[in-house]
């Protein structure tokens, strides 16, 4: 159970309480959802209404696939909730990443002037706390390589057969995480940084990630613990948090269950929101990264680029 009288929580929840309403206002049955979601009975009793399809979707054509087979991505997600190997093609990587170098992103929820991220330490510099982590909201849909890869038929395959019916873009995000070291626990928090958790924002969603800079051990690699979608202990399931400490998940899972996810720019992959994961802190380089995410119901507006409004 949370401990209510912790100060951090308390402010955490107070910053997020305007985003949970607007959830429950465009989505009435999304507090019912973040209940009875979070328990394996109640995800189980969701996916028998799924429908699934008859056939994997035809993925000719797609960008991502790389020589890939769809199946074998399906199947990666449903035993491990995780697939590697996805690959952008370095044209894409090169526009996507010209289009965030040129315009303005912003640190919190878009209201504040925003910067190029190429004056962050500038921008430190004024500030009392080091800013790690900024987004672009809906200024995604500037970017036409953004928008046509949530077209693409190898990731709509790959959504399709995973979530088991006619799927819709229900979030798209691009943000960046920079080194800093002037950041307390509610930072590390607010940006999901080496803090695992898993996420509660619909019954079935799948994500897919791609990075558009390299990502060693300094630059923020995605770690993530393998099959936590399918199995987790039941004191796990019946709390209010959604995030464990590295702790408590060790105590928990195997050692070869924790994964951390590498790879040149370009490189990406899948992952159910459901599986314990976070990002980690950049220690010493910068790392720009897409998030494309899937659903089989249409999403709070509040949802769409990470903000209200």
């Amino acid at each position: 159970m949370v401990a209510i009288d912790n100060p951090s929580i308390v402010r955490r929840v107070a910053r997020r309480m305007p985003i949970y309403w607007a959830y429950t206002r465009d989505n009435p049955s999304w507090p019912l959802m973040i209940v009875f979601a979070r328990t394996m009975l109640g995800r189980r009793v969701e996916r028998l209404f799924r429908r699934p399809p008859a056939s994997l979707p035809r993925a000719e054509g797609s960008v991502v696939l790389d020589g890939l087979d769809p199946a074998a991505v399906v199947q990666r997600l449903v035993t491990d909730g995780v697939a590697t190997g996805l690959q952008l093609p370095p044209e894409i990587v090169q526009s996507i990443h010209e289009f965030a170098r040129t315009r303005r992103c912003f640190a919190r929820n878009g209201t504040e002037v925003g910067f190029l991220a190429d004056e962050i330490a500038a921008v430190n510099a004024r500030s009392e706390r080091d800013i790690i982590s900024a987004q672009y909201f809906d200024a995604v849909e500037d970017c036409p390589a953004i928008v046509a890869l949530r077209q693409d038929p190898g990731i709509r395959a790959i959504a399709t057969a995973y979530l088991g019916g006619a799927v819709m873009p229900t979030r798209t995000r691009l943000w960046w995480n920079f080194p800093g070291a002037r950041v307390d626990d509610d930072d590390l928090h607010d940006t999901a940084q080496d803090k695992y958790h898993f996420d509660m924002n619909a019954w079935r969603s799948v994500k897919f990630f791609f990075y558009l800079t390299p990502v060693d051990l300094d630059a923020g690699p995605h770690r993530c613990v393998a099959g936590t979608h399918r199995s987790r202990p039941l004191r796990q399931q019946l709390t209010l948090k959604v995030g464990q400490s590295l702790d408590e998940l060790e105590r928990s899972f195997a050692p070869e269950k924790f994964l951390t996810i590498l790879g040149p720019a370009g490189s990406g992959f899948a992952e159910d929101p459901f599986v314990f994961h976070t990002g980690s802190r950049c220690r010493s380089e910068r790392r720009l990264i897409l998030e494309l995410e899937f659903g089989v119901r249409p999403s709070s507006r509040a949802y769409h680029y990470g903000r209200v409004g």
